[in-house]
Parts: C-alpha cells; structure tokens; sequence
C-alpha cells in the first residue's frame, strides 16, 4: 500500500512542475501541427515546419485535390496562392514564416469560408508533410 501511495505522489509530483504537461504537449506535436483555429471564414494553421516545404507542399495539396492554381507568390518570408476548386469557388492560401521550424497557414475557401474544405486542405498539406 505504501507503494501504491508513493508512486501516485511521484506521478502527482510529475504533473505539477509541468513534466507532465510537456510530456502530453509533445504527443500532439508528433502530428507536425502546433496548432489550429477556425475564425471569420478562414482556418489558421501552425505546422511545424520549415516554411518552404510548406509551401511546396501547399502547392502539393492542392495540385493532388484537383483545385486549379491560378497565382502562386512568394518571398522569403511570406507567399499567397490563389486557386479555384472544381465547384468553381475560390481558395486562397496565406503561408508565413514564423520561425526556423514553424509556418503559419492560413486557408479560406470560397468568399465566405467553407470549414470542411479548409480542414480538408490543411489534412492533405500535413500528410505531405509528415507522412510521406
């Protein structure tokens, strides 16, 4: 019993200083994304990584998903592509360098957004990421 009591005051140890919580934050992160929000129409992404194979694979995605790219830009720290799906509306993807290994994203499909399409762009550029 008096084991049993150890090891729960070790695990309960573990999670309060936050070795915990790393611990758990690090399973997400396997996924190559750090985060993502669906807000006013457009779905903004944290992959993590670097921004131009983000940007390929971008370029990737939406070439496998049959959506016809109409304008492809970029800098070295920024670039938009703008393409339309086969229904005919527009997508619009924003890609920024944030850090060495982080890349924002931000996805817009038709004018006033469509979540399921969005999500679906962002699935297909983190499996050309992270799986292939």
């Amino acid at each position: 019993m008096i084991r049993v009591k150890c090891l729960m005051l070790i695990v309960l140890y573990f999670f309060l200083t936050g070795c915990g919580a790393m611990v758990l934050l690090g399973i997400g992160a396997a996924t190559g994304v750090a985060g993502y929000k669906y807000y006013k129409g457009a779905l903004n992404v944290i992959f993590q990584a670097p921004y131009m194979e983000t940007w390929n694979a971008s370029l990737e995605a939406l070439k496998q998903m049959d959506i016809k790219v109409k304008r492809a830009d970029h800098t070295l720290a920024k670039g938009e592509i703008q393409a339309k799906n086969t229904d005919q509306k527009p997508v619009t993807i924003s890609v920024k360098y944030k850090t060495e290994k982080e890349t924002e994203v931000v996805i817009r499909v038709g004018p006033l957004g469509d979540k399921d399409a969005s999500m679906a762009i962002k699935e297909r550029i983190r499996k050309i990421l992270f799986e292939e």
